[in-house]
């Protein structure tokens, strides 16, 4: 079922410095340092639909939101920055409290009810590692250009490491409680690695299949599983830039290079390089690819191509279709590049086209 979603009013459910409680199912009073100036952005959940409010926070660092309809599960407020969020999970007639400092979002304390209390508890115990997280992220964003970010990228790595070994932990002594599936959300959430994600949700109790965040993280694990390596390739029937169906089958005993890529002409070369080194060295015979591009308008992408030796095999999306091709193969960066067998069995996901042609060479020795 789509979500529905609700745009109301500024203000509408907001009341800055003073308490309208009263009548409210859902009340949390947030204080934040370096809030002023701010533009919130809250966001209520339930299972179809959003409610979203905004509000302007001009001289002030506390306000309390209130809700009186009480099918809603979750909250998320947005400071202005997409880094900039958490959320609170919320419980009729449950008062709750966020404080903390904006410029360190992770270490924000939400109390009240249960999940709220054992996640802030976490963080806790782990706000030495997400404080130098935080810096180090800002440090890697600071850096002018030519600045090699690579030792930041390294402490980065350990820390996310350190703390997944807390979550691990965590998650096996509260099996039975919401706030691990959070975290299995948070920490072992991926979909290049659905298996690792279906261990962790096979650990918790299954009272809380209901969880709207189990509920998604199973959803997804199911997903994923489509485009592991060694599964079979989704199914798909689209149209070529140049009116050519396409299924999976028409590539049948080929090596098929399915790419998914940016915006056609101005692609960077690094997206579309090793393609067109692919093609010019291997038989047409043993491999092919079709390249998936947002491109909405089909004529800057034709003029390209007839610009180029290579008779590219294009999916735009003026239909729609690279959309939904995105969706089916769990595309979430660009470019990324599928290596399917002659038999459509998926051997490769990679964003690296050196890989990419590296991996097809050694599959064409052995085939």
């Amino acid at each position: 079922m789509l979500k529905k979603i609700l745009i109301l009013l500024a203000g509408s459910v907001f009341c800055v410095l003073f308490s309208c409680e009263e009548e409210a199912v859902y009340s949390v009073k947030v204080r934040l340092d370096n809030l002023e100036g701010k533009e919130v952005y809250a966001v209520y959940e339930a299972d179809d639909m959003k409610k979203v409010d905004t509000l302007f926070s001009p001289g002030v660092n506390e306000f309390m939101l209130t809700e009186t309809e009480e099918h809603f599960h979750s909250l998320t407020l947005y400071f202005e920055s997409p880094a900039q969020w958490i959320t609170v999970y919320l419980e009729p007639g449950r008062r709750i409290t966020v404080t903390g400092d904006l410029l360190y979002p992770q270490l924000i304390k939400v109390k009240g009810g249960r999940t709220n209390d054992l996640l802030t508890g976490f963080r806790d115990k782990s706000s030495a590692l997400l404080k130098e997280q935080t810096d180090l992220m800002n440090t890697i964003d600071s850096l002018q250009e030519g600045q090699n970010p690579g030792k930041y990228i390294s402490r980065l790595t350990n820390i996310r490491h350190e703390l997944s070994l807390l979550a691990d932990a965590f998650i096996k002594k509260y099996p039975d409680d919401r706030a691990s599936a959070v975290l299995i959300e948070e920490y072992f959430s991926d979909p290049d690695t659905p298996l690792l994600t279906e261990d962790y949700l096979n650990l918790l109790n299954p009272e809380l299949d209901g969880f709207h965040v189990v509920k998604e993280l199973k959803g997804n694990v199911e997903k994923a599983k489509r485009t592991v390596v060694g599964a079979k390739a989704p199914d798909f029937a689209v149209t070529g830039l140049n009116g050519t169906s396409f299924r999976p089958d028409s590539f049948a005993g080929r090596f098929l290079i399915l790419a998914f890529v940016s915006a056609w002409p101005e692609a960077d070369r690094t997206e579309r390089a090793p393609l067109g080194e692919i093609l010019s060295a291997c038989p047409a015979d043993r491999v092919d690819v079709m390249a998936v591009s947002l491109d909405e308008d089909p004529q800057p992408v034709r003029e390209q191509i007839r610009r180029d030796s290579i008779a590219w095999n294009v999916v735009i999306d003026s239909a729609g279709e690279a959309i939904e091709l995105m969706d089916l193969y769990n595309v979430n960066i660009l470019p990324c590049y599928y290596l399917m067998d002659g038999e459509g069995t998926i051997r490769l996901k990679t964003e690296n086209g050196v890989v990419l042609k590296q991996a097809l060479e050694e599959w064409m020795d052995k085939n």
